[in-house]
């Protein structure tokens, strides 16, 4: 986690969306909504902890990848590898148990096979980025045993709007090199509206301090990456169809390859509403993509190519259903083919297809509400030469928002889920640079089982507001790299494996005004992990106990901030993981609002580890060999016309 604003883009997703930026005295507060949810609600009305990145908060929290941009959140960091390539990892979990959306559908990319193969959706096109902690399997299939992280584009809509609306913005990094410049229009009539969204970043080398180096060779990259949708939108139904490329090349940090990602892909959607007494509504959502990387060696022979054809379809009718309860049910398909050729392909070619059955109902009782889901999944995987793998899963959920006090609430949830193995454990076989391993699968995996509870307080009110959550997680089946001993193409040998784990912790984050026009506000947050194995002996890559507080103030036209950071060391680790030393980041920013320049233009400045301490993130398979960057000054603008919101 090294970027500024850590706590201040939080508190507004908590509080509102641009609630600070653009009001320095609010008062009602608008709740953004969780498009992700079973049932769209705002977070702080959810049992599941969750927050929302939209309008100024994410445009100040914005990073080139999805992973550091949303690395600030509670329970949130980061698989840090480079300035290209960073995926979320949340309450300990990352890869494939941390599912990565494009409204509301899976990314259908490879980012889930390897840490430094990128995400193929960049972060500035969002609207807003959602963060659901947690199991969120009863929607999105087995892989989201850790939680989901859903980026919104809008390139869809399901309202209509007369006229045109948009913005622009351009900003740099001096750490990164960074150069960018992201757009976004939004046109129509009563009936039809168009959208087209556009990005391009490049980065240098990145800088680290001096001390460990001074710059990070090979760690450059330059992206370009566009979408278009079309909707018509009637009283009782609409349907839009959407296209977008995403296209990357980045340098592997420390290594003389060069990775050339390309994805083209097709979006559908349609909604229907049927005229019953209840109101009922069906929404159908489709998407399906060509995925092609390639990683290019120094004499620009390609080494290995990695290819994902995907495709996934989603059918959910929602309403209300007597007694008041507001409940949604559907079908999930999905198929994703994958095919890895070269020197390096340490996974063989396989054939994924997952089906789904899910149901959701929330019952609210005066202040407070029950919620209730239930999923049943089947996932068949095939290969060429290899056993084939054929499973179902279940997972159930029980939640609950309860009222104790004015302005104050209790929520948990319960969650069972089971997480089918992913082709990667079960079949891999060869080399993984990327992890400096030699990963061997195992075709005998079963599901992994889990019971995730949760329980915490949440406070809205104008005084302090926010919520503290302690968890805990208990897996039968957890899947697991144990290392062999054996040595393999000058690599140590990691095989898959099976055994009973718990992960326990807790995420805080309380906000309070410092005085009565609330122009001033402290922000305090923290988050704790452990993940060990029953029978004894430590999980990789999780996080240590982190500490931040952010002062912030806003005027009428300026508002400023500072934020430190403090990361604790991690000396619980794996067998055969080194140990990471503390470090402290801190951060300032400042904002500003001209009025010859109208009210939608905001001007910004930040600077990032002001210390320029040499930071490693445990959570990054690079930790030992790339910190984090260091001393780094950023600028930007974005200028919005019409009524657009990000």
């Amino acid at each position: 986690m090294r970027n500024t604003l850590l706590i201040g883009g939080i508190a507004s997703a908590l509080l509102g969306p641009s609630a600070r930026a653009e009001d320095p005295h609010p008062r009602d507060l608008e709740e953004v909504v969780v498009t992700a949810a079973a049932i769209a609600t705002g977070s702080a009305s959810m049992a599941q902890p969750a927050s929302v990145l939209s309008g100024d908060a994410l445009m100040l929290a914005l990073a080139p990848t999805i992973g550091e941009t949303v690395a600030r959140e509670p329970g949130v960091h980061s698989t840090y590898f480079g300035p290209a390539a960073s995926r979320p990892v949340i309450r300990g979990l990352g890869g494939d148990r941390v599912q990565v959306l494009t409204d509301g559908l899976a990314t259908l990319d490879a980012s889930g096979v390897s840490d430094d193969h990128a995400v193929a959706i960049d972060p500035a096109l969002a609207d807003q980025i959602e963060v659901m902690r947690g199991p969120s399997t009863l929607l999105y299939g087995s892989g989201a045993a850790g939680g989901l992280v859903n980026v919104v584009t809008n390139r869809l809509h399901e309202h209509a709007h007369a006229g045109m609306r948009g913005l622009a913005e351009v900003r740099g990094d001096t750490a990164l090199g960074e150069r960018a410049l992201a757009a976004r229009i939004d046109g129509g009539t009563d009936r039809f509206v168009v959208h087209l969204d556009g990005v391009w970043r490049e980065t240098d080398d990145f800088e680290v301090p001096d001390e460990v180096g001074g710059e990070v060779p090979n760690s450059f990259s330059e992206t370009r990456s566009c979408g278009a949708g079309a909707s018509w939108v009637g009283d009782t139904a609409n349907v839009g169809l959407a296209f977008s490329r995403h296209d990357t090349e980045y340098g592997v940090p420390n290594e003389d390859v060069l990775i050339d990602l390309q994805q083209d892909r097709l979006d559908v959607s349609a909604r229907f509403d049927f005229a019953t007494r209840r109101g009922m509504t069906l929404r159908l959502r489709g998407a399906a993509n060509d995925y092609e990387h390639a990683e290019i060696e120094p004499g620009g022979e390609i080494g290995t190519l990695f290819e994902v054809d995907g495709r996934e379809l989603r059918a959910a009718l929602e309403g209300e259903l007597p007694g008041g309860l507001d409940a949604v049910a559907g079908l999930q398909w999905q198929q994703v083919e994958l095919v890895a050729i070269g020197e390096e392909a340490f996974v063989p070619a396989s054939r994924t297809r997952a089906t789904g059955a899910f149901a959701f109902a929330r019952h609210a009782l005066g202040e407070g509400a029950l919620e209730f889901g239930l999923r049943i999944d089947r996932q068949e995987i095939e290969t060429s030469a290899l056993p084939d793998y054929d499973d179902h899963a279940v997972n159930g959920s029980f939640g609950f928002t309860w009222p104790i006090a004015a302005e104050l609430e209790v929520v948990g949830q319960v969650v069972r889920s089971e997480r089918h193995p992913s082709a990667t454990e079960l079949y891999a076989d060869g080399p993984h640079v990327a992890t400096q391993q030699f990963e061997v699968g195992n075709p005998d995996l079963g599901t992994e089982q889990g019971w995730t509870a949760d329980l915490g307080l949440r406070r809205e009110g104008a005084g302090v507001s926010g919520e503290i959550r302690a968890f805990v997680s208990r897996y039968d089946g957890y899947v697991f790299l144990s290392p062999t001993g054996a040595i393999e193409d000058e690599l140590p040998v990691f095989q898959y494996l099976q055994g009973d784990a718990e992960f326990h912790g807790f995420e805080a984050l309380l906000s309070m005004p410092l005085d009565a026009e609330r122009a001033t506000t402290l922000t305090l947050m923290s988050d704790y992990v452990r993940g060990k194995l029953r029978s004894g002996g430590n999980l990789p890559r999780v996080p240590p106990l982190r500490l931040g507080a952010e002062l912030a103030w806003q005027g009428s036209s300026i508002g400023a901030s500072l934020t430190v950071a403090h990361h604790f060391e991690q000396d619980r680790v794996a067998e055969l993981e080194t140990e990471t030393d503390s470090h402290t980041l801190l951060s300032a920013g400042l904002t500003w609002r001209p009025g010859w320049a109208g009210p939608d233009a905001l001007f910004f400045l930040k600077a990032t580890n002001l210390l320029d301490e040499v930071a490693r993130t445990h959570t990054s398979p690079l930790k030992d060999e790339v910190p984090l960057p260091g001393r780094s000054f950023g600028a930007g603008v974005r200028i919005a016309f019409g009524s657009a919101e990000r």
